[in-house]
C-alpha cells in the first residue's frame, strides 16, 4: 500500500497512511484544527500558536511533536514575518520564540467547504475503526471500506480496495464490487450514463456470491437497494445514494474479544466523559465539536 500512497494526492494519503495505521489519528486532528481555524476566522492563512492551542492540553502535553507531525505530514507551509518560508522538514529549523503564520497548499484553498467536507468525512471513518499495534486483519479491511463507501470517499475507496483485493484475496469479490459501484458513481457525476449502469451491474454481479451477510454487513439488503438503483437509471431517472447497512452484533461475525474489547473501551470512554482533550479521552468530543462547527459556518460566503 505504501507504493500507492506515494503516488497518491497527499490529503487522501494522509488519509490511507492513518488507516493502515490507526495510532496516527493525530495527523487528521491536526488538519481538523486547521479547517476549524479557517472556517472561523475566514482566511487560509492562520497564526501558528492559534493553531498549536487548538488542542490545547494535547498539544501543549506533547508540545516537542508538533514539529515531527507536521513534517510528516508535508502539507502545511509556515512563514515568518520575513517572508521566510518552511516546509516538510524545513519546519524543525523553526524557532518557536517567534511568530509564524500557516497555511495549507495551495491547490486544497480553492474550494474550503470541499476541504472541510474531507477532513470531516475522514476523521469520521477512522474514528469508527481502530487496530492500535496490530496488522489490518480482513475484517478491518471489509468494514472501513464500506463506512469509506457510505461517507461517499469514492476516490479514496478505489485505491483502498485496489490494495486490499490483493492483500486479502478471499475478500477480493467484495473490493472489487466497490471499486465497480464506485466508478459507477464518479463516471455518472461525468455524465457518462450507460457506463454508471454497466458498473452497477458489475458490483451486483460480484456480490451476489457472498451471500446475504457478509462479515457484519447486510448483503442481502444492500443488493436489493442496488438493484432497485440499476432499474431506476435503466429508466433514465438520476442516479441516487445507496447505503451499506450493518447486522445486529448478535448477529456478526465479528469475533467476542473485539465485541468485548469494543464494549469495555466504551465504558471508559463513557467514565472519562471526555473532560480532557487528549487523543485517547476525547477524539469524539473533538469530532463532534468540529462538525457542529464545520456544518454551522459550511454555507458561509467567507473565502480566500
Amino acid at each position: 500500500m505504501l507504493d500507492y500512497i506515494k503516488e497518491t494526492d497527499r490529503l487522501q494519503s494522509i488519509f490511507l497512511e492513518v488507516l493502515e495505521d490507526t495510532s496516527k489519528k493525530e495527523l487528521l486532528l491536526y488538519l481538523l484544527c486547521y479547517v476549524q481555524l479557517v472556517r472561523k476566522e475566514g482566511n487560509i492563512t492562520v497564526g501558528l500558536d492559534q493553531f498549536l492551542r487548538c488542542a490545547s492540553k494535547n498539544f501543549i502535553t506533547n508540545r516537542n511533536s508538533w514539529k515531527d507531525v507536521l513534517a510528516e505530514m508535508n502539507i502545511f507551509t509556515i512563514t515568518d514575518l520575513y517572508g521566510n518560508a518552511y516546509t516538510g522538514k524545513d519546519i524543525y529549523r523553526i524557532d518557536e520564540r517567534e511568530f509564524y503564520f500557516m497555511r495549507i497548499d495551495q491547490k486544497y484553498c480553492r474550494n474550503v467547504n470541499l476541504l472541510s467536507s474531507k477532513a470531516i468525512k475522514y476523521w469520521g471513518v477512522v474514528n469508527k475503526i481502530s487496530h492500535y499495534g496490530r496488522s489490518v486483519t480482513p475484517y478491518d479491511a471489509v468494514y472501513a471500506s464500506a463506512i469509506m463507501f457510505n461517507e461517499e470517499l469514492y476516490e479514496e475507496l478505489e485505491g483502498y480496495c485496489e490494495f486490499q483485493k490483493e492483500r486479502f484475496k478471499k475478500e477480493s469479490a467484495f473490493f472489487e464490487a466497490l471499486i465497480s459501484l464506485s466508478l459507477a458513481y464518479r463516471h455518472y457525476s461525468r455524465q457518462k450514463h450507460e457506463q454508471a449502469i454497466s458498473y452497477i451491474s458489475d458490483g451486483i454481479k460480484k456480490l451476489t456470491p457472498l451471500g446475504d451477510v457478509y462479515y457484519n454487513i447486510n448483503l442481502g439488503k444492500f443488493r436489493s437497494h442496488l438493484s432497485k438503483l440499476l432499474k431506476r437509471l435503466q429508466k433514465g431517472k438520476t442516479i441516487e445514494s445507496v447505503k451499506i447497512e450493518f447486522v445486529s452484533r448478535g448477529d456478526s461475525k465479528e469475533p467476542f474479544w473485539k465485541r468485548f474489547l469494543s464494549h469495555v473501551k466504551g465504558i471508559l470512554r463513557g467514565l472519562k466523559g471526555g473532560k480532557r482533550w487528549t487523543l485517547t479521552s476525547s477524539e469524539m468530543v473533538c469530532y463532534y465539536s468540529i462538525e457542529a462547527c464545520l456544518k454551522r459556518q459550511i454555507n458561509s460566503p467567507k473565502e480566500s
